[in-house]
């Protein structure tokens, strides 16, 4: 599933998640002037950028899903799963993959 880079995309799962353009831009691996240039219009076509959106989208789709408006409580909470990090700060090291196995966890009921 490949989602188009738009501005309500990008500033919706900015906004969900509690970051900044900075946050966002460090997640993504762009420069920040990158993320202002994509929120105001301007498309790519970077498979790994479009790879980490996608991720991202399915971050915010489970988060909310199991926390609704909860979901800034939990990407603010230390988490032990995560060496008492929390999933914001694990985001921003890039570890998606960490973030989106505890959620799927949580989803399954495998609150562990």
């Amino acid at each position: 599933m490949t989602m188009e880079l738009s501005r309500p995309n990008l500033r919706g799962l900015r906004s969900a998640l509690g970051f900044s353009r900075e946050s966002i831009a460090r997640v993504l691996d762009v420069s920040t002037r990158t993320v202002e240039r994509w929120e105001g219009g301007t498309n790519t076509d970077n498979a790994d950028v479009m790879r980490r959106l996608d991720e991202l989208s399915e971050i915010v789709r489970l988060g909310q899903e199991i926390y609704g408006d909860d979901l800034a409580w939990f990407m603010a909470t230390p988490r032990q799963s995560l060496g008492n990090r929390t999933p914001a700060a694990v985001l921003v090291r890039g570890d998606l993959d960490d973030v989106l196995g505890i959620l799927s966890q949580a989803y399954e009921g495998q609150w562990g």
